[in-house]
Protein backbone atom coordinates (compact mmCIF):
# COMPACT_ATOMS: atom_id res chain seq x y z
CA UNK A 1 0.00 0.00 0.00
CA UNK A 2 1.47 3.39 -0.91
CA UNK A 3 -0.72 5.53 1.30
CA UNK A 4 -1.42 5.54 4.98
CA UNK A 5 -4.14 3.37 6.41
CA UNK A 6 -7.71 4.56 5.91
CA UNK A 7 -8.52 4.57 9.64
CA UNK A 8 -5.70 6.95 10.53
CA UNK A 9 -6.04 9.02 7.37
CA UNK A 10 -9.70 9.77 8.10
CA UNK A 11 -8.75 11.26 11.48
CA UNK A 12 -5.65 13.15 10.38
CA UNK A 13 -5.55 16.86 9.67
CA UNK A 14 -5.04 18.16 6.15
CA UNK A 15 -1.60 19.43 7.23
CA UNK A 16 -0.63 15.96 8.46
CA UNK A 17 -1.62 14.42 5.12
CA UNK A 18 0.25 17.19 3.25
CA UNK A 19 3.36 16.52 5.36
CA UNK A 20 3.15 12.84 4.41
CA UNK A 21 2.96 13.85 0.73
CA UNK A 22 6.05 16.05 1.22
CA UNK A 23 8.01 13.17 2.78
CA UNK A 24 6.92 10.79 0.01
CA UNK A 25 8.23 13.30 -2.57
CA UNK A 26 11.80 13.07 -1.23
CA UNK A 27 14.15 11.06 -3.50
CA UNK A 28 14.86 7.50 -2.34
CA UNK A 29 17.44 6.29 -4.86
CA UNK A 30 16.12 2.73 -4.57
CA UNK A 31 15.95 2.69 -0.75
CA UNK A 32 12.77 2.07 1.21
CA UNK A 33 12.93 5.58 2.72
CA UNK A 34 14.77 8.80 1.90
CA UNK A 35 18.28 9.41 3.17
CA UNK A 36 18.67 12.27 5.63
CA UNK A 37 20.75 14.21 3.07
CA UNK A 38 17.64 14.39 0.84
CA UNK A 39 15.81 16.54 3.38
CA UNK A 40 16.28 20.19 2.39
CA UNK A 41 14.64 22.65 4.81
CA UNK A 42 14.02 25.17 2.04
CA UNK A 43 11.79 22.60 0.30
CA UNK A 44 9.77 22.21 3.52
CA UNK A 45 9.09 25.92 4.09
CA UNK A 46 5.37 25.32 4.67
CA UNK A 47 6.16 22.95 7.57
CA UNK A 48 9.31 24.45 9.14
CA UNK A 49 7.63 26.28 12.04
CA UNK A 50 6.14 23.00 13.26
CA UNK A 51 9.04 20.62 12.53
CA UNK A 52 11.01 18.70 15.11
CA UNK A 53 14.02 16.65 14.04
CA UNK A 54 15.08 13.85 16.38
CA UNK A 55 18.07 11.51 16.20
CA UNK A 56 16.73 8.05 15.49
CA UNK A 57 17.62 5.23 17.86
CA UNK A 58 20.19 2.66 16.73
CA UNK A 59 19.45 0.18 19.52
CA UNK A 60 17.12 -0.36 22.47
CA UNK A 61 19.40 1.63 24.81
CA UNK A 62 19.43 4.70 22.58
CA UNK A 63 18.43 8.21 23.51
CA UNK A 64 16.19 10.38 21.30
CA UNK A 65 18.23 13.56 21.05
CA UNK A 66 16.30 16.56 19.68
CA UNK A 67 18.31 18.17 16.87
CA UNK A 68 15.96 20.91 15.63
CA UNK A 69 12.80 22.54 16.99
CA UNK A 70 10.65 24.74 14.77
CA UNK A 71 9.73 28.23 15.95
CA UNK A 72 6.04 27.42 16.56
CA UNK A 73 6.98 24.51 18.80
CA UNK A 74 9.51 26.66 20.66
CA UNK A 75 6.83 29.32 21.21
CA UNK A 76 4.51 26.69 22.69
CA UNK A 77 7.21 25.35 25.02
CA UNK A 78 8.74 28.79 25.68
CA UNK A 79 12.15 27.22 26.03
CA UNK A 80 14.76 25.94 23.58
CA UNK A 81 14.87 22.15 23.95
CA UNK A 82 17.37 21.60 21.13
CA UNK A 83 19.89 19.04 22.36
CA UNK A 84 17.54 17.61 25.00
CA UNK A 85 16.60 13.94 25.10
CA UNK A 86 12.91 13.51 24.22
CA UNK A 87 12.75 10.59 26.66
CA UNK A 88 13.22 13.08 29.51
CA UNK A 89 9.77 14.47 28.64
CA UNK A 90 8.08 11.06 29.03
CA UNK A 91 7.13 9.01 32.07
CA UNK A 92 9.70 6.25 32.66
CA UNK A 93 7.13 3.56 31.87
CA UNK A 94 6.67 4.99 28.34
CA UNK A 95 10.32 5.53 27.43
CA UNK A 96 11.06 2.00 26.17
CA UNK A 97 7.98 2.04 23.92
CA UNK A 98 9.12 5.38 22.45
CA UNK A 99 12.55 3.93 21.59
CA UNK A 100 10.98 0.74 20.19
CA UNK A 101 8.62 2.84 18.05
CA UNK A 102 11.59 4.77 16.65
CA UNK A 103 13.45 1.54 15.89
CA UNK A 104 10.42 0.13 14.06
CA UNK A 105 10.02 3.34 12.04
CA UNK A 106 13.64 3.16 10.89
CA UNK A 107 13.97 -0.57 10.27
CA UNK A 108 10.63 -1.41 8.62
CA UNK A 109 10.44 1.57 7.60
CA UNK A 110 7.10 3.20 8.32
CA UNK A 111 5.61 6.46 9.49
CA UNK A 112 3.74 7.32 12.66
CA UNK A 113 0.66 9.39 13.44
CA UNK A 114 -0.48 10.09 16.97
CA UNK A 115 -2.33 12.57 19.14
CA UNK A 116 -1.12 13.20 22.68
CA UNK A 117 -1.63 15.71 25.43
CA UNK A 118 1.42 17.84 26.20
CA UNK A 119 1.75 19.86 29.40
CA UNK A 120 4.04 22.88 29.52
CA UNK A 121 6.06 24.31 32.39
CA UNK A 122 3.91 27.45 32.46
CA UNK A 123 0.74 25.52 33.42
CA UNK A 124 -0.76 25.30 29.93
CA UNK A 125 -1.62 22.08 28.10
CA UNK A 126 -2.91 21.11 24.67
CA UNK A 127 -3.41 18.09 22.47
CA UNK A 128 -0.82 17.81 19.70
CA UNK A 129 -1.03 15.88 16.47
CA UNK A 130 2.33 14.36 15.54
CA UNK A 131 3.13 12.94 12.11
CA UNK A 132 6.61 11.44 11.76
CA UNK A 133 8.69 9.70 9.11
CA UNK A 134 12.22 8.24 8.99
CA UNK A 135 15.25 9.69 7.28
CA UNK A 136 17.89 7.01 6.81
CA UNK A 137 21.58 7.48 7.61
CA UNK A 138 24.84 7.20 5.73
CA UNK A 139 27.58 4.99 7.19
CA UNK A 140 29.04 7.97 9.06
CA UNK A 141 25.82 9.61 10.31
CA UNK A 142 22.80 8.89 12.48
CA UNK A 143 19.30 8.27 11.16
CA UNK A 144 16.74 10.96 11.90
CA UNK A 145 13.02 11.07 12.54
CA UNK A 146 11.33 14.04 10.90
CA UNK A 147 8.26 15.12 12.88
CA UNK A 148 5.47 17.55 12.06
CA UNK A 149 3.79 18.65 15.30
CA UNK A 150 0.70 20.83 15.36
CA UNK A 151 -1.96 21.52 18.02
CA UNK A 152 -5.46 20.23 17.53
CA UNK A 153 -8.49 22.33 18.48
CA UNK A 154 -9.22 22.92 22.11
CA UNK A 155 -7.21 22.79 25.30
CA UNK A 156 -6.78 20.04 27.85
CA UNK A 157 -6.57 20.27 31.62
CA UNK A 158 -2.92 20.71 32.59
CA UNK A 159 -1.22 18.37 35.03
CA UNK A 160 2.10 18.86 36.81
CA UNK A 161 4.99 18.96 34.38
CA UNK A 162 7.44 17.21 36.71
CA UNK A 163 9.79 20.23 36.66
CA UNK A 164 10.43 19.91 32.93
CA UNK A 165 9.91 22.31 30.02
CA UNK A 166 7.15 19.97 28.85
CA UNK A 167 5.62 16.64 29.76
CA UNK A 168 4.08 14.39 27.09
CA UNK A 169 1.30 11.97 28.03
CA UNK A 170 0.98 8.64 26.32
CA UNK A 171 -0.76 8.79 22.95
CA UNK A 172 -4.55 9.12 22.98
CA UNK A 173 -4.55 7.96 19.33
CA UNK A 174 -1.73 6.06 17.65
CA UNK A 175 -1.29 4.52 14.19
CA UNK A 176 1.68 3.47 12.13
CA UNK A 177 1.60 4.76 8.54
CA UNK A 178 2.31 2.29 5.76
CA UNK A 179 5.05 3.68 3.52
CA UNK A 180 5.31 0.57 1.36
CA UNK A 181 6.58 -2.11 3.76
CA UNK A 182 3.37 -2.59 5.74
CA UNK A 183 2.80 -1.70 9.36
CA UNK A 184 3.93 -3.72 12.37
CA UNK A 185 1.67 -5.49 14.80
CA UNK A 186 1.65 -3.26 17.86
CA UNK A 187 2.20 -3.43 20.71
CA UNK A 188 4.95 -5.97 20.27
CA UNK A 189 4.34 -9.31 21.94
CA UNK A 190 6.25 -9.67 25.21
Amino acid sequence: MNDSTNSARSQRSANSVAFEAFWRSLPRHGAAAPNRREFKPEKAARFLRNLVLVEGPRNADARLRIRLVGSAMQMRIQRDITGADYLDFLAPEHQDAAVQTGLVMLTRPCGLWQCMDVHYERGFAQRLELTAFPLLADADSLPLILCFVEPTKGLVTPTPHQGRAMWADTAAQFEFIDTGAGVPAWPKAA
